[in-house]
C-alpha cells in the first residue's frame, strides 16, 4: 500500500539504471494465474522503486545548496513503504506458487541494494551540510561527522542483521516445505499400516475358523471311534455267547 500522498518523480538517471534490472523480464516470469492483488501490490512496489530511485539521484547530484533534509525524509519514507509493501507481497507468494516466492526474494535483494545506497548518500548528505555550514567550531564538525561515521557503521550492521533474518526466513520455508513432503510420506506409510493390519485380522479370523472346524472334526472322530468300539464290543460279546 501506499500510506498518504503518492509522489512522483521524473524518470531516474543512467546512475541507477542497474536497479531496473531486477523489475525487467530477466526477472522469473509468474505464472498468468497470479492473484489481482499481489499484481496491485507488484505495480505499486515498481512505482515506489521508480520514485526511490528518482530521490536517490537528487541526493547523489547533491553539493550542499538546496534544502536535503526533504529529499532525505521522503526517501526514507518511501522506503518504508516498500518495505511494509514487500511484506505484503510476501504473505501473497506464501499463499501461491513457487514463482510469486522467487519473484518477491529479487524484490528484497533490490530494496536492500536501493537502502544501503541511502544510508550513503544520506550520510554524504550529511557530511555535505556539516562542511557547508557556517558558524560551526571544527571540534563540532568532527563530532558531527564521528557520529554520522557511527550511525553509518550501526546501519551497516543492522542491514547485516536483516540480511541474516532474511536468510533464515528463508530457510524456514524450506524447513517447512520438506516437513509437509515428509508429512505426505508419514501418511502414506500409515495407510499401508492401516491395509497391512486389516489383511492380518483377516488371516486371523481365517486361522480362528480352520482351528475350531479342526476341533469339530477331531470331536465327530472321537464320536465314530467311540461308536465303532461300542459295536465291535457288541458284536464280540454275542459271538462268544
Amino acid at each position: 500500500f501506499f500510506f498518504g500522498r503518492r509522489t512522483f518523480f521524473p524518470p531516474p538517471n543512467r546512475h541507477y539504471s542497474h536497479y531496473s534490472l531486477a523489475l525487467r523480464p530477466n526477472q522469473p516470469k509468474v505464472s498468468s494465474t497470479m492473484s489481482s492483488l499481489f499484481d496491485r501490490y507488484d505495480a505499486e512496489y515498481r512505482t515506489l522503486t521508480s520514485q526511490i530511485q528518482s530521490s536517490l539521484s537528487t541526493l547523489t547530484t547533491y553539493s550542499g545548496g538546496g534544502d536535503a533534509g526533504s529529499q532525505v525524509t521522503l526517501c526514507s519514507g518511501l522506503l518504508k513503504q516498500a518495505d511494509d509493501l514487500i511484506k505484503q507481497m510476501d504473505l501473497e507468494a506464501r499463499a501461491g506458487d513457487r514463482e510469486l516466492q522467487v519473484k518477491c526474494k529479487a524484490y528484497k535483494k533490490t530494496l536492500q541494494a536501493l537502502r544501503k545506497d541511502f544510508e550513503a548518500a544520506r550520510g554524504r548528505v550529511d557530511r555535505e551540510g556539516l562542511l557547508a555550514g557556517a558558524g560551526k567550531g571544527r571540534e563540532d564538525r568532527n563530532r558531527l561527522l564521528q557520529t554520522t561515521d557511527n550511525l553509518g557503521r550501526q546501519n551497516d550492521t543492522l542491514d547485516k542483521a536483516r540480511r541474516v533474518m532474511a536468510e533464515t526466513e528463508d530457510v524456514a520455508l524450506e524447513i517447512t516445505e520438506e516437513l509437509g513432503r515428509n508429512r505426505e510420506k508419514i501418511q502414506s506409510a500409515r495407510s499401508k499400516v492401516l491395509e497391512v493390519s486389516g489383511m492380518t485380522n483377516q488371516a486371523r479370523r481365517l486361522v480362528h475358523s480352520m482351528s475350531k472346524r479342526e476341533t469339530q472334526q477331531k470331536i465327530m472322530m472321537y464320536g465314530l471311534a467311540l461308536v465303532l468300539v461300542g459295536a465291535i464290543v457288541v458284536v464280540v460279546y454275542y459271538m462268544q455267547k
